[in-house]
């Protein structure tokens, strides 16, 4: 009962979530919990995420004890722990087509949109993340860069490689230029003239009718030569997008640990004192806008591909937010965070459609509302703080204060202080 009443709950809200966790599940099926109305079937799909959530803490936790000793002997064996670290990363989605069909609600065609969801969330990361921009935008540089495969195809039958090329240069200048105006709001009014953005797409899609196909679309189905692996396109795009992606993941990272990124991070804390430092905040702003849209542009171009389809209904608002509902629970200040934003736009619809077809929507907006509560920061800053918190050392026990005022940790029996009532 000491152990109890002096447990740390604060700091270790992970080891008691998964036994309640676990004796919902336990108990759920033995009583009438499921014939609740309205919340009954939610019961079992919520015990289940916090005891996924928990296991990945205790999982950090328990990684971060083991490696210890290797990552105290200093800063290069750290690095080679984040490489094999990412390597492993790798090794996944290298693999991925190997068992896709094993993981509930995956495919291939799932797992090559969920990349390209990455592709923009990155992008968004650095631009909202690091420069402190918000943009619900992002959807009109996602059709840029369809648009730009279509109406090349349509108009001049241009090779769809060559559309991987030009549209995420298309996009990036209009993502530079659109960032010109944007200079001039900040915070809530900036969200509001990028949303603008993404709303007068569809419209104007469907205006210029003579290159964009109006409401019909362009479609290129059956009309797309691949170089190789004509006999499974699905694979061939999925490892197209993929190596793309990584391209973009490292180009991402080297933004964000070089001067471009430090300015960025400059600017978004305090834009007075960057400009004072010789910031040139104009400039980043414009350039970071025109890389987020760069990244969405070559999204939206592979997206096109691997579709064979391109139409004005594919680019709505909706769209913008699921981008910037991605980089939130990924984690909107990280890189390797619209790795989880990705799949979590791309999954998770159809997890909330199977627990139930009436309220899908309603059950997003409840995960994302814990997640906010829960992880400020995102799933990855939630594993990161986990790490950290286990680096400098893991106590199970409050500190007790002894009469002199000095805190002395309660984990230690015999020390003073320590299991006093």
């Amino acid at each position: 009962m000491d152990f109890v009443r002096t447990f740390d709950y604060r700091k270790n809200w992970f080891i008691p979530l998964l036994i309640v966790a676990g004796l919902v599940w336990l108990v759920e099926p033995q009583t009438n919990i499921a014939d609740l109305p309205a919340v009954g079937a939610l019961v079992r799909p919520a015990a289940g995420l916090a005891a996924l959530l928990s296991l990945a803490a205790i999982a950090t936790v328990v990684l971060a004890l083991a490696l210890a000793p290797v990552l105290d002997r200093g800063p290069a064996a750290q690095r080679a722990v984040r490489w094999v670290g990412y390597g492993l990363i790798i090794a996944f989605f290298v693999f991925m087509p190997l068992y896709v069909d094993r993981i509930p609600h995956a495919s291939m065609l799932k797992m090559t949109v969920a990349i390209q969801f990455m592709i923009v969330i990155v992008g968004l990361n650095l631009l909202t993340g690091f420069g402190g921009q918000i943009s619900l935008g992002q959807s009109a540089f996602f059709a840029i860069g369809g648009y730009t495969l279509g109406v090349g195809f349509r108009q001049w039958e241009m090779p769809w490689g060559w559309s991987l090329l030009l549209a995420p240069l298309i996009a990036g200048v209009a993502g530079f230029l659109i960032g010109i105006p944007a200079l001039r709001f900040k915070g809530p009014y900036l969200a509001l003239a990028t949303l603008s953005l993404a709303v007068t797409v569809a419209p104007l899609a469907k205006k210029f009718e003579h290159y964009t196909g109006g409401v019909q679309g362009v479609s290129m189905f059956g009309k797309l030569n691949l170089p190789f692996w004509e006999t499974n396109p699905d694979r061939f795009f999925y490892y197209l997008t993929a190596v793309l992606a990584l391209l973009v993941f490292v180009l991402a990272a080297n933004i964000r640990r070089g001067r471009f990124g430090r300015a960025l991070v400059a600017i978004r804390d305090n834009e007075t004192a960057a400009a004072a430092m010789g910031v040139n905040v104009a400039l980043y702003k414009m350039t970071v806008f025109g890389i987020a849209g760069a990244f969405a542009g070559l999204a939206g171009a592979l997206n096109g591909v691997v579709i064979q389809f391109v139409s004005p209904d594919q680019y709505s608002v909706l769209l913008s937010i699921r981008f910037l509902v991605g980089a939130v629970i990924g984690g909107i200040a990280t890189i390797n965070g619209a790795i989880i934003g990705g799949l979590f736009q791309q999954f998770v619809p159809d997890i909330t459609v199977s627990i139930n077809k009436s309220a899908p929507d309603a059950i997003q907006a409840a995960i994302l509302i814990v997640f906010m509560y829960v992880m400020r920061h995102g799933v990855a800053g939630f594993l990161e703080q986990t790490w950290r918190y286990a680096r400098t050392g893991l106590r199970l026990r409050k500190p007790v204060v002894t009469e002199g005022g000095t805190p002395v940790s309660a984990a230690r029996p015999g020390e003073a202080g320590a299991g006093q009532s």
